[in-house]
């Protein structure tokens, strides 16, 4: 070797070039951390945006449902008596209290009847004129025989609101539909979205109501972030003119963050100061190996000098431990793979522990049988690089399996690195079971009645739908029963609406005991009228059904002081057919509730059929 003293400024070049990289490679993968950080939350205002749209929505969509049965009432039977009308509106103020007020604008557009009057007095002598900003709208109702509903505007009894346009139409002489005005829902914009928005109460979220991109209703319960707000339009009926502004509060911003990403670029800094010093002092040492072979009198001081560095190569190793060991106590699992040979560089305990494995037999099968414990690994990946390529989401459903075999949903946030001209995929995974729970039970309560539990008016027309479909291809016939609770507005005037709410639940109770196929359904169709769709069922089958009502009902002998007979009894309409291209679903429920009709004015208490004069006790 030369006896010339190796010059040290190459080897600090090179030095300080790999450190640079390293801590470029760090700042990298924290701030692909971060973004996926800022993608998660965003995706969470975006989902909690999507869904309360589809809420109000829904919510509006229900009460266009409810004014619906009231008017096609009105249609079939004609103009209904006013006591029946008060009471089927007072049961859909009583049950959604963003109503201002429910009224019928007779044929020639003049107040006719108002629910509640209190209130809404200025309305009484209110005529619909050719100036007035809803006219063309109301025109359109009527000319299209669909419910319409308006732009916000000055309502007479003060403030700002909103209207439903409902058409009516009763039969002439030659049995033709004539116009007989308007059933009209009256909304109050603050009235309406607190109802509707009372569901977001938790002080995550501020919500505005846009109209034409303008705000007529806010609700702002603290500070929010203004760059992750969500505009989201809504889809109103016949109305596209709203959309739904929400923005996260800097408390929820500041819950869904985690100090992972920092915690990842200290360590990696770190982890590239340590590396970078412990190649300083190798270099120091050869340098001092070298001296060596020029003096013997060198050696001792050599000596102390490689166990000095021996020392701090250990203080080095325990200090790497250490942050390794502190990833460890992350809820997500962290890990580092070589995806070519699926060697695992780096994993934390949350990784494989929460799956039932140990370190050992995750690396193993890992590396032999990926598919096993992340199925369609290969297909994952695949979309991965594809995703990173076309700068998708890089955060992916997937489930992994367990070590007693079972499936665990996961959410994988993944990253494919080239450091030195070598591939590394860095991912976090998440148990996001949980929030897939939570999604799937917020879809069932959109099918349940809330006071019975029974299926709702729109699980109703969905199944009815859906089986005429199925009974149409196999040539079966469909059976439909309408029942309704009678004297039930007596019963509520004198014992109350709390003992009324018990009877329905009893009632319901009732009607699911007396189902004997898992295909049968029963549901609450609206107010004290329930439904109950027998597939693949006739008359006969109907029969014997209702007769099972009857039965279980007076064996219960719930006393009723406004009833002839002292106690709770139905009346039921009773309907069957076919399914074929010649009919419509719309005709079964006709059918059942003429039926129904029936069975009310031959002295309630029994079951009619439909077209036939007599009554099953």
């Amino acid at each position: 070797m030369s006896q010339r003293s190796l010059s040290p400024w190459p080897a600090h070049l090179a030095l300080a070039a790999l450190l640079l990289t390293l801590c470029l490679a760090s700042l990298l993968v924290w701030q692909q951390l971060l973004s996926a950080q800022q993608q998660r939350i965003a995706e969470r205002v975006s989902y909690q945006a999507h869904s309360l749209a589809r809420q109000l929505e829904a919510s509006l969509i229900y009460q266009v449902d409810d004014l619906q049965r009231l008017a096609q009432a009105w249609n079939h039977r004609g103009r209904i008596p006013r006591d029946e009308w008060t009471l089927d509106s007072q049961f859909s103020l009583n049950h959604f209290k963003g109503y201002q007020a429910i009224q019928w604008l007779g044929s020639d557009l003049a107040m006719r009847w108002i629910e509640p009057l209190q209130g809404n007095e200025a309305a009484q002598q209110f005529r619909l004129t050719p100036a007035h900003p809803n006219f063309n709208l109301a025109m359109q109702a009527k000319a299209s025989g669909a419910p319409r509903f308006s732009n916000s505007f000055a309502l007479v009894q003060g403030g700002r609101g909103f209207i439903l346009y409902t058409p009516l139409y009763i039969a002439n002489a030659q049995q033709q539909p004539v116009f007989d005005g308007f059933l009209q829902g009256v909304f109050r914009v603050e009235q309406l979205m607190d109802e509707l928005l009372s569901s977001l109460d938790n002080g995550d979220f501020s919500a505005s109501l846009l109209e034409g991109g303008q705000p007529i209703y806010r609700r702002t319960p603290g500070p929010t972030v203004e760059a992750l707000q969500q505009v989201v339009a809504l889809q109103l009926l016949n109305n596209s003119n709203f959309a739904l502004r929400l923005k996260p509060s800097e408390h929820l911003v500041q819950r869904l963050s985690t100090p992972l990403p920092e915690f990842v670029l200290g360590a990696s800094l770190i982890i590239s100061l340590l590396l970078v010093a412990a190649l300083a002092l190798a270099l120091e040492n050869a340098r001092r190996a070298h001296a060596l072979h020029n003096s013997n009198r060198q050696l001792n001081e050599q000596v102390s000098q490689r166990e000095q560095i021996e020392r701090v190569l250990r203080d080095s190793r325990e200090r790497l431990q250490l942050v390794l060991d502190l990833t460890d106590s992350s809820r997500d699992g962290l890990f580092i793979i070589d995806p070519q040979t699926r060697d695992i560089l780096h994993m934390n305990q949350a990784m494989y522990s929460s799956l039932g494995y140990s370190a050992e037999t995750f690396s193993q099968l890992l590396k032999e049988d990926p598919e096993q414990l992340l199925p369609g690994f290969h297909q994952w990946l695949e979309g991965v690089r594809q995703a990173q390529q076309d700068k998708l989401s890089q955060i992916f459903q997937r489930q992994m399996r367990r070590r007693d075999g079972s499936l665990q949903a996961a959410e994988i946030s993944a990253q494919l690195m080239v450091l030195n001209g070598h591939e590394y995929l860095i991912g976090v995974s998440r148990d996001n079971n949980e929030r897939l729970q939570i999604e799937a039970q917020l879809q069932r309560l959109s099918q349940q009645d809330g006071l019975t539990g029974l299926y709702n008016r729109r699980y109703f027309d969905n199944r009815l739908a859906s089986e005429w479909r199925r009974m149409r291809r196999h040539n079966a016939s469909l059976t439909l029963l309408m029942l309704d609770i009678d004297y039930f507005k007596a019963y509520n005037d004198q014992l109350g609406h709390l003992a009324g709410d018990d009877v329905l639940q009893q009632v319901a109770e009732l009607l699911q005991r007396c189902m004997q196929r898992e295909d049968d359904a029963a549901c609450r169709y609206g107010g004290e009228e329930f439904a109950i769709i027998l597939a693949n069922a006739g008359l006969h089958s109907g029969a014997l059904v209702a007769a099972r009502v009857h039965q279980q009902l007076a064996e219960l002998d719930i006393p009723h002081p406004g009833s002839p007979l002292g106690r709770i009894t139905l009346s039921i309409g009773l309907a069957c057919i076919e399914p074929s291209q010649d009919n419509q679903p719309y005709m079964l429920i006709a059918q059942s509730d003429q039926a129904l009709y029936q069975a009310k004015h031959q002295g309630r208490n029994c079951t009619c059929e439909w077209q036939q004069v007599r009554a099953t006790e």
